[in-house]
């Protein structure tokens, strides 16, 4: 979808509201325009409330980049952009007066986020020759890399309370003789010490075999047996299964500040799109 669809089916909606007999069928579409807003890229959206500004308020075209800038340094969040644009009124107006001012400057609405001014959005790579792979993982101790399946172990601390089994820090480790810590356990606990502590053994289970659909399942009892959070062990399925997630990890906030993908999920779940833009602008967001 071209920028200037998504501009008109804005205009429409909001049109639609403005245009509704009674309150229950305004909200209803404002309902709908909120759906259609809150999926887009957060530039898209803040270049939305960059152009409503432009059109209620008038002026050229030479600031708009300064005016977007401000836009998501004032909002933060494109959920907050999109709340200040619902809650202004004549927001159609607005839209269509900014898209007169464009016309006789000359903009073509399409190059807003791509060529015409200096959007993020324009300096970002294509994810399209990305290709997701599983691994390599990151120690979760060492924080070094484990380069392949053999040279690590998924690792936890379990102990027997009120009759079941409860775990804790479960975490993907180098297997020991490919630790870089160079300590008698590698990246793994002392086991005397865990112990000691609260009665936990340390249990583990070579990654490679971890991979597998058995693997899988081990992971999946663990929330059925309520040996781990779920949201614990979804994480580690989505390292292990989900390619590009293991390599965009350290990189997901970052991201998201910067727009490159929004948080439409979970806080660390990700379509594969996302993690290939992510991936994509690894070295962008390195800097």
């Amino acid at each position: 979808m071209q920028y200037s669809d998504i501009v008109q089916r804005v205009l429409e909606l909001a049109q639609e509201a403005s245009e509704a007999r009674d309150r229950a069928a305004r909200q209803l579409i404002e309902q709908d325009l909120r759906a259609f807003l809150k999926p887009l890229k957060a530039a898209e959206i803040y270049m939305l409330a960059t152009l409503m500004y432009l059109g209620l308020e008038g002026g050229g075209v030479a600031g708009l980049m300064d005016r977007y800038q401000q836009m998501s340094d004032t909002f933060g969040t494109p959920e907050r952009a999109i709340d200040q644009m619902l809650a202004k009124n004549g927001l159609h107006k607005h839209l269509r007066n900014s898209l007169e001012i464009l016309k006789t400057a000359g903009v073509e609405v399409d190059t807003l986020l791509t060529t015409h001014i200096d959007s993020p959005l324009a300096l970002l790579n294509s994810s399209d020759d990305v290709e997701l792979s599983l691994g390599p993982w990151c120690c979760d101790q060492c924080g070094q890399v484990i380069t392949k399946p053999e040279h690590g172990l998924l690792q936890w601390l379990t102990r027997a309370k009120d009759g079941h089994c409860s775990g804790r820090d479960l975490r993907i480790v180098h297997v020991n003789h490919a630790s870089p810590l160079g300590l008698p356990d590698g990246c793994g606990p002392n086991p005397s010490v865990e112990f000691a502590r609260d009665g936990s053994g340390l249990s583990d289970v070579p990654l490679h075999w971890m991979l597998e659909p058995d693997g899988l399942v081990r992971l999946l009892a663990f929330v059925e047996e309520s040996e781990f959070p779920a949201n614990e062990v979804n994480r580690i399925i989505m390292r292990l299964f989900v390619p590009g997630y293991e390599k965009a990890r350290p990189y997901f906030q970052k991201a998201i500040d910067a727009g490159i993908v929004d948080a439409q999920l979970p806080d660390d779940y990700f379509y594969q799109s996302q993690l290939g833009d992510i991936v994509a602008n690894i070295p962008k967001l390195e800097k």
